[in-house]
């Protein structure tokens, strides 16, 4: 968004546009999505709702891709010529979502784990004071993120590649929302005697 205030990149002057719509929606969804605190945030309910909320942002943006309302990319694009604003679509409902998903890490306590960038893990794996300790549950998650990151990434891409195309990426990360929010319905609640 920085770079557009300076009309850059040359060859898409106005991509800015899409940086601003995802930092926008991002932050709209991180306020609503973390609204929940008014209510109890660790629960079940609240938990699964703000998985199935985030599951069906994805779907719709799937969906959107898939019925080609927006162009699908195909390969390496060197794209020129204004911005067709019919991306913005589901570029803010995939940004909406990713607020709600960096609220519920948070509300969770697990800070440690990336859900939408990996430089702060990077940062805190490299600076960790006890990196080579035996037992440190936190490095291993920051690694075990990094790795299913990397791995998601690389998966990802080569749908992409593929004749499936993006769309199937997303279909997938919803299906992965829609189970974790199923997961949360159903699942056990702490017996009072185990609660803090």
């Amino acid at each position: 968004m920085a770079l557009g205030a300076s009309g850059q990149p040359a060859t898409k002057p106005d991509a800015w546009i899409k940086s601003l719509t995802s930092i926008a929606l991002f932050l709209l969804g991180c306020f609503v999505f973390s609204s929940t605190r008014l209510f109890h945030p660790k629960a079940r309910g609240i938990l699964a709702m703000s998985f199935f909320l985030q599951s069906c942002c994805i779907i719709i943006a799937a969906a959107l891709v898939q019925g080609k309302f927006v162009p699908q990319p195909i390969g390496i694009m060197v794209v020129e010529g204004p911005i067709n604003y019919k991306e913005l679509l589901p570029l803010g409902f995939l940004a909406f979502q990713s607020g709600g998903q960096i609220v519920s890490s948070r509300l969770l306590g697990f800070n440690e784990v990336p859900t939408t960038v990996l430089t702060s893990v990077y940062c805190d794996l490299a600076s960790d004071p006890e990196l080579l300790k035996k037992n440190n549950i936190k490095r291993n998650r920051r690694v075990a993120a990094v790795i299913s990151i990397l791995l998601g990434g690389i998966v990802g891409g080569w749908i992409s590649r593929s004749a499936a195309g993006i769309a199937t990426n997303f279909w997938i990360a919803a299906a992965i929302k829609m189970s974790i929010a199923i997961s949360w319905s159903v699942w056990k609640p702490a017996s009072p005697t185990t609660l803090p």
